[in-house]
């Protein structure tokens, strides 16, 4: 294509994108650097409100990371909260790997880059029920463009929140499955190395694999940068949102609130599900799309079941499991909840965490859409409820951070290359020039970089089809007129 053509393909979906995603129109028309963008993220005023809420979010995240990795980390990582929190929601609990998911906390924390003393840990709450073979994983992580699976064909469809403990020894797996050779000698070696840390990592606190993934995030993140950055810069600890969510509910479900308001009052619980029916990750009764409230662990598998309210029950979806339906009593919910036969859905999450504990999330692509969708259903839903003084709180921060961008890139020869986590491992990490350089750009020229991303996600789901396009250019060819410096 010439450069001509490609500008014309990049503006018709742009044009396309902020018709039918408003949303997008201030992210492409963002005249600000990297840098000042992300000095601007925790700008907000602050709620009384949710700050005395989130002692309880707080005290929970603490004793989950103390459980993983001893008592003494608060001091060793530098776990320091800010006053009302905002969190990055948009990663996912596995691996490092996609270009967006290991770019986004480098989006939300640039001021914690290049200190003289080691920053405060950035605190990520990322989602924990993702299948090992999601969108931004493909079963494993990829290097050098080859697949590097983690997972059995088996375990593929299963959910994270319901693994045990594994070996993570992707070596034996590709050598079981004959890809092993695919792997010149060099890239053999280093693949053994990056096992041999995993292999070598103190995994003494963790009790699944999603424990396991916090250590392995925490030990591997320091690798995606050269090693003159490494001492100072900020620990990454993730938390599932599931397991954060969890806790909180348990720790608020015998108080009255607009949250137990669902799960106990019928009537409210009725205007909830016909006020948020059809919207993203909420749920869709009719097309067999998403779940009310909780998702309920299959009885023999590690996958879950999806539950639809009838009566004063959660019944599940598939029929074939009936007997696993869930009564809206306090007690049972509490036990369940306890016995990890169920967990929060994404909606409960959002419900609990940005709605009612009031974190500010700092979005992805898709949930800055959905999230403002959901925000506006609960002012809807609340403005007639006895919680109305509800809607100031929800109402005193925007969800108006997007923090997810391709930031990593290397030229070979004359063509610029898309970096997964383990090609910028293998090279020794980014190095502070380059940073640098990154952090100067303007935040809608490297915004434009990812638009065949934006376009397929928006096209699939707010597009109609007459209109949708089929995009020939990639994020690579983009990236050849924005990064040019490279």
């Amino acid at each position: 294509m010439t450069k001509s053509e490609i500008t014309k393909e990049k503006n018709l979906m742009i044009v396309q994108i902020k018709k039918y995603s408003p949303i997008f129109k201030r992210f492409f028309e963002l005249d600000l650097s990297l840098k000042e963008y992300s000095k601007g993220i925790y700008d907000f005023a602050h709620n009384p409100v949710y700050i005395k809420r989130q002692e309880i979010v707080k005290a929970e995240i603490l004793k989950k990371f103390q459980k993983i990795f001893g008592q003494d980390c608060q001091e060793r990582f530098n776990i320091k909260f800010d006053e009302q929190l905002a969190c990055n929601i948009v990663d996912h609990h596995q691996i490092l790997n996609h270009p967006l998911l290991i770019a986004d906390n480098v989006v939300a924390n640039i001021a914690k880059f290049f200190q003289a003393q080691k920053p405060p840990a950035i605190i990520v709450v990322s989602s924990g029920d993702v299948p090992p073979n999601n969108y931004f994983s493909r079963n494993g992580f990829q290097f050098h463009d080859k697949k590097v699976p983690l997972f059995s064909n088996s375990e593929r469809e299963a959910s994270s929140c319901f693994l045990p403990l594994r070996d993570f020894n992707f070596i034996e797996r590709l050598k079981k499955i004959k890809w092993w050779q695919q792997f010149d000698n060099n890239e053999q070696v280093f693949l053994e190395q990056e096992y041999n840390k995993i292999k070598n990592m103190d995994f003494s606190g963790c009790g699944n694999y999603n424990d396991q993934i916090s250590v392995i995030v925490k030990n591997t993140w320091p690798y995606l940068f050269e090693e003159k950055i490494r001492r100072t810069l900020p620990e990454l600890l993730y938390i599932t949102q599931e397991e954060l969510t969890k806790n909180c509910l348990l720790n608020i479900i015998d108080r009255q609130n607009f949250i137990t308001e669902i799960l106990f009052n019928k009537v409210f619980r009725q205007k909830v599900i016909d006020n948020f029916r059809g919207v993203v990750v909420t749920w869709n009764e009719a097309e067999g799309k998403g779940t009310h409230f909780f998702w309920r662990k299959h009885p023999t598998d590690n996958k879950s079941l999806r539950l639809y309210v009838a009566g004063e029950k959660l019944v599940p979806y598939d029929q074939e499991f009936k007997q696993l339906e869930v009564k809206l009593e306090k007690q049972e919910i509490i036990e369940l909840l306890k016995q990890g036969q169920i967990y929060p859905s994404l909606f409960m999450i959002f419900g609990v965490l940005n709605f009612y504990f009031g974190l500010k999330p700092l979005t992805g692509q898709g949930s800055v859409i959905y999230l403002n969708l959901m925000r506006d259903g609960w002012l809807k839903v609340l403005a007639d409820s006895k919680y109305r003084e509800e809607i100031e709180n929800i109402k005193s921060y925007k969800i108006d951070y997007m923090i997810v961008l391709t930031l990593f890139f290397q030229r070979l020869g004359k063509q610029i290359k898309t970096l997964y986590a383990f090609d910028i491992i293998y090279n020794g990490g980014a190095t502070a020039e380059y940073l640098s350089k990154v952090f100067k750009m303007k935040f809608n020229k490297l915004l434009s970089i990812s638009v065949p991303g934006i376009y397929d996600y928006i096209s699939q789901k707010y597009v109609p089809d007459k209109e949708k396009i089929k995009p020939k250019i990639t994020s690579d060819l983009l990236a050849e007129e924005v990064m040019n410096w490279l």
